[in-house]
């Protein structure tokens, strides 16, 4: 018996210098310890079943070896993107998507309330504008899911993350402008669906609103101009009754309130704008217009205002075939073409209207 463990002895121990010398000295140090025969032979057994394990695994071919998955070799060293901001980006001002989500629900009731008290509306009629705006909504969370998805492939991947925040930055701004604009399936089935007399009494309240929160954001502009040029009050009211009286309010209203209003402030005559400004203050007020002209591609996508030069807007055209005007009063609320704003007839042929 003694010499038979004796011999196992040797061969394991040769065994393990030929693979390890790590495992040479772990049987090294069992030979000299205190031990039972009995337990001296059973621990070499479960040694012995050790090393084979050990070198099975050393000398495994480098296929059988498992690959790491993409996402742990996409991942860089300090960046490290959260879920949670994804929600953050794209719900602005709600924090994640079931907040999204209600806020959203709520606009959509705001809406349909709206358009009840002005229009008074049938049940098939809300119905229906009910069924659209689901659809808009749908749309809308399908897309932010597919763009989750590419999101979560390539949080911890700078490189891969650039790429899809071109993807995250409309649906934000979508969010913001919100999902039942006049391009939107609520928008064309509110045309649809109204008659004539609805639609004019509907769009009288909405321009009364797009104009009075079109003064708000001048309002607002003017008080961020005045830390770079100091407006005294005569002046800031004299902007004021020129941005009113001579250019048209945005499609939508959000985040790009000031450069919307400082974009149309530089397309102003500078016959009627320069005498309000001293030389220092044109100088200075150039530097935004700069600016301001820069953004322009980005309020054209962003669908805030149209192409330069463009012709009639689609949404005015839209409400004027739509509510059903002659051939006279069309042609009156078209002329000048080319030089027609956003959604409205000039300025000054809304104040011929008043004054008949």
């Amino acid at each position: 018996m003694e010499d038979r463990c004796h011999t196992s002895k040797l061969a394991i121990r040769d065994f393990a210098l030929f693979t390890d010398p790590f495992l040479l000295r772990f049987f090294e140090g069992l030979r000299r310890a205190s031990m039972s025969q009995s337990s001296i032979s059973l621990h070499y057994v479960v040694g012995l079943h050790f090393v084979l394990l050990w070198q099975a695994r050393a000398f495994a071919a480098p296929d059988d070896v498992e690959p790491l998955p993409p996402a742990d070799i996409q991942v860089n060293a300090g960046f490290m993107m959260d879920e949670a901001n994804f929600d953050q980006w794209v719900f602005q001002g709600s924090g994640n998507a079931a907040a999204g989500r209600a806020r959203i629900d709520s606009q959509l009731k705001l809406k349909l309330d709206e358009l009840n008290r002005v229009c008074d509306l049938s049940d098939e009629q809300r119905k229906k504008l009910t069924l659209a705006a689901r659809g808009d909504m749908k749309r809308f969370f399908d897309q932010v899911e597919e763009v989750r998805r590419k999101f979560v492939k390539v949080k911890n991947d700078p490189n891969g993350f650039n790429n899809v925040w071109q993807e995250i930055n409309p649906l934000q701004q979508k969010q913001s402008a919100g999902l039942f604009g006049d391009n939107s399936l609520f928008g064309k089935t509110v045309r649809r669906t109204l008659t004539d007399e609805q639609r004019i009494k509907y769009q009288a309240v909405v321009e009364e609103r797009r104009q009075f929160r079109y003064r708000a954001a001048i309002e607002v502009s003017l008080h961020t101009l005045a830390n770079t040029v100091a407006l005294r009050h005569e002046q800031h009211e004299a902007l004021i009754k020129l941005l009113v009286e001579e250019t048209q309010p945005p499609y939508l209203f959000g985040q790009m309130d000031n450069y919307v209003v400082m974009y149309k402030m530089a397309g102003l005559p500078p016959e009627k704008l320069k005498p309000l400004f001293d030389d220092r203050q044109w100088k200075l007020l150039q530097q935004q217009f700069i600016q301001a002209r820069g953004m322009e591609s980005h309020l054209v996508q962003g669908g805030f205002i149209d192409q330069p030069k463009g012709g009639i807007l689609k949404s005015v055209k839209t409400f004027i075939d739509g509510a059903g005007l002659g051939a006279p009063e069309r042609a009156n609320a078209v002329k000048d073409g080319d030089d027609a704003p956003a959604d409205a007839v000039k300025p000054e042929q809304r104040r011929k209207g008043a004054e008949q």
